[in-house]
């Protein structure tokens, strides 16, 4: 099995001191933190709709082809193919390099 270049770790996700003093310092309502659940709700429902077929992806260039997305049981013989959390991995630190690549 292949290993992603970088490592990810859940402490990746964890808030530092400043985002923790940041969000405390924010005015949150009760509209605020409802709309906040919703963005993160329609967002994780929209994946399962990719995940499904149902759906596609919104696209900034109308150009761009999406070709569809299909789940397969992993086959005894694919033991060099990568696990899709680690291929999510990968995808997360090109993702994070491409939006940090002025800071």
């Amino acid at each position: 099995m292949k290993q992603p270049d970088k490592q990810l770790s859940w402490e990746e996700f964890d808030l530092t001191e400043e985002e923790i003093s940041a969000l405390n310092a924010q005015k949150f309502t009760d509209e605020s933190i409802s709309a906040i659940e919703k963005i993160v709700r329609d967002n994780i429902m929209g994946a399962f709709h990719l995940l499904d077929g149902v759906s596609d992806p919104v696209s900034q260039n109308e150009e761009d082809l999406w070709v569809g997305l299909k789940l397969e049981e992993k086959q005894d013989n694919d033991e060099d193919e990568e696990f899709l959390h680690d291929e999510l991995y990968s995808s997360y630190w090109d993702w994070h390099d491409l939006n940090n690549k002025d800071k």
